[in-house]
This record gives C-alpha cells, sequence and structure tokens, in this order.
C-alpha cells in the first residue's frame, strides 16, 4: 500500500479543502475553455496531492471533479489525437497538459489508497478507488496512443501496483458503478484488463477511426477475463495475456516468473470475438456491426479486419512475421508526401499539367526515357527545403515483414531532435535503401514516438514507381484537373498486378483514368481497391485502347 508519494502538508492549501468549497470552485471554473480549464485542473489538483486531508473527504471531492476533467479531456484530444508525429509545438502542449491532469488525478485516487490502509471508513470504498485509479490510467493510455506516443515504463508499475493492492485488499472482483465510462457496474480487474488489451492490440498500427472502435471494444469484454495467479487449463484453446506485477512492463504471451506473474485467461474473449468474425463473413442480413454490439459507426468489412487483427494478438499468442527479420543498418534517403515523391521520380521537375510542360523539358525528360530507361532521379537538398519537400536521412534499424498483403518492409527509427518531416499513418512515401540506385514506393503502416526516437514501420511496394500525371476521362471529367500519380508493374512472382497510385477519392469499378507521361498517354481502368491511404488510392488496372 505504499506508493512512494512525498508527504503531504498545509503550507500550500488548494482553493478548496471540502466538499462545499470544492463545488463552488467548479461552478466557476471556465469549462468553456478547455485550455483554462486544464491549468486550473492541474494547478488546484497537484495543491491538493500535496495537502494533508482525510482520505473520506478527498475521494468525495475527486468524485465531484472527475466529471468535467474528463470532458474537458475529451475536448483538448482533439488537438492531438490522430495527429502526424512529431507533434507540433501546440499539439504537444494540448497533450503535455492533458497527460498531466490524467496523472494528477490518478494520484489522487492512490492518495485515497494509501488512506485504506489507516481509515477503516475507507475501506468500504476501496473498489471504487482501485477501479478509478486504473480507469484514469486507461484514459490516459488512450490519449498517448492516440497521439502516437509510447507509455513510459512508469506507466505499468503503476496500473500493476494499483491490481497489486486490489488484489491484497480483497476487491479486485468487486463491481461498482462507472456512469461516465460504461453502463454496467465495472471492476478493478476488469479495468485492469482493459488497459492490458489495449496494449496488446498494437494501436499504434491503427487509424484514429479503428483506434476507438478497438478501445470501445476492449471497455465490453474487458469483464470476460480473469487474472490468475497460476497459468489457466490448457484445454482452453486461447492462450492467456500474461503480466508481472512486480516489474514496469507491458503484457506478453512469454509467462513471467515469480511472484507477481499473473496470467489474463482470455477463454471467454476468444468466444465473443471469434463468434463475431464468422457472423461477419457469414454477411446475413442481422449479421451486421450494429446489430452485433460492436458500434454503429463500424461498417464492414473494415469492422471485420479489425477483429482479425485482434484475434491473434489477444487470444493466440501475437503475430507471426510473415519475412524474417534482418538486421541491416546504414543511410536510408526517405521522401514524404506525393508531390515530393513525384519531384524526385520525375527527374528533379516539380508537377506540371502535361500542357504546361516546354519543349525543352519534353525532350530532355524523351532523352533519359531513351538512354536510361527512366528519367533520371535528381536529389536536390536545398531546392527541396526551399520548397518546403521533406527529404531526410534515417538510419535503417531493421527489415520487417508486416502483417497484411505486403512483400516486405522496412521500420526506421531517428532521433526526435533531428529535423525531419512528420509522418501519419497511411502516407505514401519513398526510401532509396542503402545501396540502391532509385527511389522504392511504400506507405507508413505504423508511427510511435518511444522515449527520444520516432520509429515508423512502412510497407514497400515491389517494382519500379513511374511518375505520371492522371485524371479522369469522360464527358463528366472534362474538367477533372491533371494530378500526380505512378505507375506500378506487375510483379508475378508476388502475384501483384500492375498498379495505379491515385489521388484520394479517385477509384471507382470499372472507370477509364488517363495516365500521362514522356512518351505518351495511355488509358486504363481501374479494377480493384488494391490499398486506401491518408493521401492516396492504389488500384489494380488493365490497359484499354483510347476512344
Amino acid at each position: 500500500m505504499n506508493f512512494d508519494l512525498p508527504p503531504t502538508g498545509s503550507d500550500q492549501p488548494p482553493a478548496f479543502v471540502d466538499v462545499e468549497q470544492c463545488r463552488d470552485w467548479l461552478a466557476q471554473l471556465p469549462v468553456s475553455s478547455p485550455v483554462q480549464a486544464q491549468v486550473h485542473f492541474l494547478r488546484q489538483l497537484h495543491l491538493l496531492n500535496r495537502h494533508t486531508l482525510g482520505g473520506t473527504t478527498r475521494l468525495t471531492m475527486l468524485e465531484m471533479l472527475r466529471e468535467t476533467i474528463c470532458f474537458v479531456q475529451g475536448e483538448s484530444a482533439r488537438k492531438y489525437a490522430g495527429k502526424p508525429l512529431p507533434l507540433a509545438p501546440p499539439e504537444q502542449a494540448a497533450l503535455d497538459s492533458a497527460h498531466g491532469l490524467w496523472q494528477a488525478l490518478a494520484t489522487g485516487y492512490v492518495r485515497c489508497l494509501e488512506a485504506c490502509a489507516t481509515e477503516a471508513e475507507l475501506k468500504g470504498q476501496a473498489a471504487l478507488i482501485c477501479q478509478r485509479a486504473l480507469a484514469t490510467l486507461v484514459d490516459d493510455h488512450a490519449d498517448l496512443v492516440r497521439a502516437g506516443i509510447h507509455p513510459a515504463p512508469e506507466h505499468w508499475r503503476l496500473a500493476h501496483r494499483i491490481f497489486a493492492a486490489a488484489e491484497a485488499l480483497g476487491v479486485a472482483s468487486v463491481a461498482v458503478a462507472d456512469g461516465l465510462r460504461t453502463d454496467k457496474p465495472q471492476a478493478p480487474m476488469a479495468a485492469y484488463a482493459e488497459q492490458m488489451l489495449l496494449a496488446a492490440a498494437s494501436l499504434h498500427e491503427m487509424t484514429p477511426r479503428h483506434q476507438i472502435w478497438v478501445m470501445r471494444w476492449a471497455r465490453r469484454w474487458a469483464p470476460k477475463i480473469v487474472v490468475l495467479p497460476a497459468p489457466p487449463s490448457f484445454e482452453s484453446r486461447a492462450l492467456p495475456l500474461c503480466v508481472d506485477l512486480d516489474s514496469q512492463q507491458p503484457p506478453a504471451f512469454k509467462p513471467f516468473a515469480g511472484a507477481g506473474a499473473r496470467f489474463l485467461d482470455t477463454a471467454e474473449l476468444r468466444k465473443s470475438v471469434k463468434g463475431r468474425i464468422e457472423l461477419l463473413a457469414r454477411g446475413g442480413p442481422d449479421d451486421t456491426p450494429a446489430r452485433l454490439g460492436l458500434g454503429e459507426d463500424c461498417t464492414q468489412p473494415a469492422c471485420e479486419e479489425v477483429l482479425r487483427r485482434l484475434y491473434p494478438r489477444w487470444i493466440k499468442g501475437g503475430v507471426t512475421r510473415r519475412h524474417d527479420r534482418q538486421v541491416t543498418r546504414g543511410a536510408c534517403r526517405f521522401v514524404v508526401g506525393v508531390d515530393a515523391i513525384h519531384y524526385y521520380l520525375s527527374g528533379h521537375q516539380p508537377f506540371k499539367p502535361p500542357a504546361e510542360l516546354t519543349s525543352e523539358e519534353l525532350r530532355r525528360q524523351r532523352e533519359e526515357l531513351a538512354t536510361f530507361g527512366r528519367i533520371a532521379e535528381r536529389f536536390e537538398d536545398e531546392y527541396s527545403r526551399n520548397h518546403g519537400y521533406q527529404l531526410e536521412n534515417w538510419e535503417v534499424a531493421e527489415d520487417w515483414g508486416l502483417l497484411d498483403q505486403s512483400n516486405g518492409g522496412l521500420r526506421l527509427v531517428r532521433p526526435l531532435k533531428q529535423h525531419g518531416g512528420r509522418l501519419a499513418v497511411g502516407q505514401l512515401i519513398a526510401v532509396q535503401l542503402p545501396g540502391a540506385s532509385g527511389l522504392t514506393l511504400g506507405v507508413v503502416r505504423w508511427a510511435q514516438i518511444h522515449a527520444e526516437e520516432l520509429t515508423t514501420g512502412v510497407q514497400l511496394y515491389p517494382g519500379k514507381a513511374w511518375p505520371v500525371a492522371v485524371h479522369g476521362t469522360g464527358v463528366m471529367a472534362g474538367r477533372d484537373p491533371y494530378k500526380p500519380g505512378f505507375m506500378l508493374p506487375a510483379v508475378a512472382a508476388l502475384e501483384q498486378p500492375d498498379s495505379i497510385i491515385l489521388p484520394p477519392g479517385s477509384f471507382k469499378l470499372e472507370r477509364i483514368m488517363e495516365a500521362w507521361m514522356a512518351e505518351g498517354a495511355v488509358n486504363v481502368k481501374l479494377k480493384a481497391l488494391l490499398d486506401r491511404g491518408v493521401d492516396f488510392e492504389r488500384a489494380s488496372f488493365v490497359e484499354v485502347a483510347s476512344r
């Protein structure tokens, strides 16, 4: 029950030291301005956490403040959730304030938890205190992940110690009402399991929309998980998640040793997830995400795909990599954004619609095509900086095989203090690998800040990319402007068809698009959507005769 908190005193009292004062202070709070409200909350909670106060009074005031804090935090999250990394200074400031406020609220509940050892009256509230403290850490975890931040080791240490205290007090399975988070009572064990599910879900690999789905599902299904001091029966087809209450590590599927080892039995969770995957795959009139309790905002086939991604991470012992990881080191050229990539693949030529190209530019491009078989690639860093293009040297840390239909990928890392562009999940990028002469197209599958480094996982598209100018055809597309795009050749060995990269919103089945390049224009018919990112769509195509 000792959480190593500093001693309290009465030198600097907060603006309120009893319930009535707290109510009056809260009534005057500028809730319409989340930034100001956060500042006020942070200051008063820090003072409150250092002030000597009875545990029952402290708990009552925290419960009174909690609803407004959650509202303010939700409004503040709009400034940093799902933003490209690294965060811009205003976004980082908003995240720092939100994280600090969650930590201050959790510390307040931990103060109450410590008081349970000396205040008999407070022991009857032990389940509520543990659930509130763990739920606050869940909300903090969710905000960090949505901002692309990997929780620090101290985060896990505090969560494990709070749950250990709930076990010691005999309240781990005692459910309490929490109308702010769920319409059903939640036990400390469920709040703890919810956080472990979020940690195992690899949320940083998902879009912001899918992250919201998974957070909702984790909260709904967490009560199905039982935390055990010994491994569950081996007859179960679900593998347990493992934690060490004496550590500062997130959950894993490899068992820990020692008195702090615990096992999260996922057998009941398996039934819920697997059953819904099967029903969604069946596709009957009643087998919709909404009717299956997954949420009105969930759509197919994305909902089924996200559940299939979660299933091995939550239940089957993790994900098996398709490709062996090969450790490699070296300089890696990294270009971010469609315009910048098109600029370099076009041989240091800013994008221009075909009608705007000069005869000299056309002549040069045709000569390079005849001589080299492609337009020469030129890297001019000064020009890149002057035009806002993002061209950087990153260190290749590890070769990764990704978990979708990719043929391979990279994990790239750079220090946060190093100047560079911002990355978003689903963003088109190009990489010049060590020893390679040209750029390879790819897409950002995940990005995360861990300690003082920005790390990203990139899926590579096989084949040499060809820069083109694309626009729609037909009567309705008469004014459709040319926009930058790329063509990728088929790779038979990987069963990859010819594909074209288009501006977002371009794909429509059987749509005819014109792709213009230096040696002429071709018409292509779009056949299937292969990938969709935040700034592009990739579709297979067949070439058709011009009309």
